[in-house]
Formats: structure tokens, sequence, C-alpha cells
């Protein structure tokens, strides 16, 4: 299921990953690095100014960053500090792959100086066996119209409160808070999102970590997310309109895991109308199923 929309960046091996396996390294020296000539960061403020412009709504968030993560006994994630300004201002830079160049050039490292502020996602599976998406509505500052899963990102305003990426030493949170905040993130996604009731929705379990490369490969992370109620159920309370974010999106689809399997070669037009993120989470959740770590029960057409 190769798609040019999107890069596996880390993908779970021999079983889906809680949050008791998985180990936070944070510090200051996983943030971006600052631009330098021929940008500099006068560019940033620049992209931001433009894009206020067009959607007045924005809000610049501090955001968590995801340098890099790597396997061992335990997933460690290593994170940096952004916002969502410097987001908007680099990944989705009209010269970002200017900046990924200069990141290749000055660090070996195409992303040095990319926000990467790291988003969640959900495949989110009803007890009856299907996954949920959702359209998004034109508003929404990425992948505008699209069909995707719920999502959105950690928060760091949730341990810090409100303050400024300046301000913030992530270094000094307390790593286990901070795993718990990304691993929390998700329930909370699908509560706003979908209006979903926490009591009904399992552990997450990461899949894996798809980079989206049409916003100069932001990371997300992409959960396994169970359902306690069915499928009609959960139409019926997404159609409520009660949800935080309901303006966010437009519809609900759900879709039938024998469906989700092989999703590009059987229905490239909905495929075409994916989301990078819910592209990255099926593939993520198709790799699992055919190496048989996912065991469910499903048809396979």
């Amino acid at each position: 299921m190769d798609d040019g929309d999107i890069s596996i960046m880390f993908q779970a091996i021999d079983k889906l990953i809680k949050a008791n396996t998985c180990q936070i390294k944070a510090n200051r020296i996983y943030n971006r690095c600052h631009l330098v000539s021929p940008l500099s960061e006068s560019h940033v403020e620049q992209v931001w100014t433009d894009r206020l412009n067009q959607n007045p709504r924005l809000y610049n968030a501090t955001k968590f960053r995801l340098h890099s993560a790597t396997m061992t006994d335990s997933l460690y994630l290593q994170l940096g500090i952004t916002c969502y300004k410097d987001f908007l201002g680099t990944n989705w830079s009209p010269v970002s792959s200017d900046i990924l160049e200069m990141g290749k050039r000055h660090h070996g490292n195409s992303q040095a100086y990319m926000s990467d502020a790291v988003g969640v996602g959900a495949f989110l599976l009803t007890v009856d066996g299907k996954m949920v998406m959702i359209k998004r509505s034109a508003h929404c500052g990425e992948a505008p119209g699209l069909w995707d899963i719920p999502g959105g990102h950690p928060e760091p305003q949730e341990l810090v409160g409100q303050k400024c990426m300046e301000d913030i030493d992530v270094g000094k949170l307390s790593p286990n808070d901070v795993l718990q905040e990304i691993y929390n993130s998700i329930l909370r996604e699908i509560r706003d999102e979908i209006n979903v009731p926490l009591a009904v929705l399992s552990e997450p379990e990461l899949m894996g970590i798809a980079r989206n490369m049409t916003s100069a490969g932001r990371p997300s992370l992409e959960f396994l997310v169970r359902c306690g109620l069915k499928s009609s159920e959960i139409a019926d309370l997404y159609c409520k309109g009660s949800q935080c974010e309901a303006d966010e999106s437009t519809q609900i689809k759900l879709l039938s895991i024998s469906e989700v399997l092989g999703l590009k070669e059987k229905d490239n037009q909905l495929w075409n109308c994916l989301a990078p993120s819910a592209k990255g989470c099926i593939i993520l959740f198709n790799n699992l199923v055919k190496g048989n770590i996912l065991r469910l029960n499903i048809t396979h057409n």
C-alpha cells in the first residue's frame, strides 16, 4: 500500500505498544533549529501572518516536537517543544522543500529546521467491527474536505497551562506526565470529535508512526482504540452534534474491516479522498493484520 503522501517512520513489529512499554526522553536539544541564511525566522512570522489573514480562527498553541523514535526493550520517544505557528511556518511553508534541503546540508538531518509538531490519530474500531471516519470541514487548517480519522495533538498546556513556547523547558516536565498526555490525548480527541464517552473506549495501543509527506514529514502517532459501542450507536452519537469539536467535521463514515484491508487497491476513489493521516493509519493497520500481529474476526474479500 505504498503512497507518496505517507512515509512510515516506525512500525510496531511483535505487538502493539501500550503506555507501559513506551518511555519519554524530553529535552530542549530536541527542539527545532532556528532558520539561518538564506532564510530566517522572519519567514516563519510571515507565513503565520499570511495564514492568519486567510483563516482568523487559527490559534498558536504549544505542541510537542517529535525528534526521533527508537525501539529497544521499550519504545523511546525523543521530544522537544514547538508551536502551531512554527508548524505552519516550516512544515507548511511554501518553500518547505528548501528548508528540508537546508536541514540536510547544515545538520545531516532533513527535519532539523522543521517544527514536526507530533500528531495523534486513532483507528477507532467499534464492537461490531467497523472503522470510524469523519469528513473534515472546509475551514480546517489541514486536509479540508477530506475523510480522516479522529485525531489531533497532545497538548503541553494540559501540563503547564497557557505558556508560550519560549517559557517551557520540556526537560523539566515529568516524563510520565508527558507520556500520559500523549496516550490520553487521543481519547480526548475521539470524545470531542465523535461524541463518544471515554468510559466505552479501550486503552490506546500504538500501531506505529507515519510521516505526512504533504507537510514535509510531519509525524503522527497512530493508535488502535477499541470502542464498546456498535457502529449504529456511534453514528447516532455523532449526529446528535453535542461533541466539542462538531464544527471541524461534516459527516461520518463507517467501514467494515474487510473494506479497510487493501482499500487503496479496492476503492481508489475513496483512497484519493483520504487525508494523509488516515492513509498512514490504514497502512499501519494493514501491515499489522498481514503480519498476524492483529488477529481480528474479519472476512477477507
